[in-house]
């Protein structure tokens, strides 16, 4: 009797480690992005926000290099991408300008986050993303500052099967609209064009 009940005992004890193993195993962490990590060809339309319905503003085009960063006892702790583009039309024709994303686990909000720096806008965007392995869509949601208070936006990204192409759509609320109108400020693409591996 005593050996069965000890069989018991070691299976439950097993089985809850397994579970508590499979558990910790199942955070998320920076790694659930790597998909990101290389080197993209990204192309943006910028839309007037009040007046989407005008068409296209301007475009830009260029590169943007996504690479791990910030290292915790040799574990990396972020995903650092760097931009630069050059508006090629509209009004801001021949422009170069240059951004940088951060994005990281973070254990506080339960959740990933991300911080974006703009050479064109003394505004910092402070975002919340989260990514769907399934249908393979990024959704981002953040708020900017603008000069009369906050702008508010969603931006989703829809990647191939393979994760080396996007497509983007931007969609924002400025503070003088009604609370509830979110309207098309960007389109965009990307593709990869070179992995980890090939930098």
């Amino acid at each position: 009797m005593n050996y069965q009940k000890s069989i018991q005992f070691l299976f439950v004890l097993f089985f809850s480690c397994t579970l508590f193993s499979q558990t910790k195993e199942q955070k998320p962490s920076i790694k659930d992005l790597d998909f990101l990590i290389g080197t993209w060809e990204i192309q943006f339309e910028f839309y007037n926000t009040y007046h989407p319905e005008k068409g296209v503003w301007f475009t830009e085009k260029g590169k943007q290099v996504c690479y791990y960063d910030l290292d915790l006892n040799g574990e990396p702790r972020y995903i650092i991408c760097k931009g630069e583009v050059t508006s090629d039309s509209g009004r801001f024709k021949d422009r170069k300008r240059t951004f940088l994303e951060a994005i990281r686990y973070g254990n506080f909000v339960d959740g990933f986050e991300r911080v974006g720096l703009y050479s064109n806008w003394p505004g910092t965007a402070k975002e919340r993303l989260s990514y769907d392995s399934i249908s393979r869509v990024m959704t981002i949601e953040g708020e900017l500052e603008v000069r009369n208070g906050k702008e508010r936006y969603e931006d989703i990204y829809s990647f191939d099967q393979n994760h080396t192409s996007y497509t983007r759509k931007n969609v924002a609320n400025f503070p003088d609209m009604p609370i509830t109108k979110f309207n098309l400020t960007v389109k965009g693409t990307g593709k990869k064009i070179s992995s980890k591996n090939l930098d």
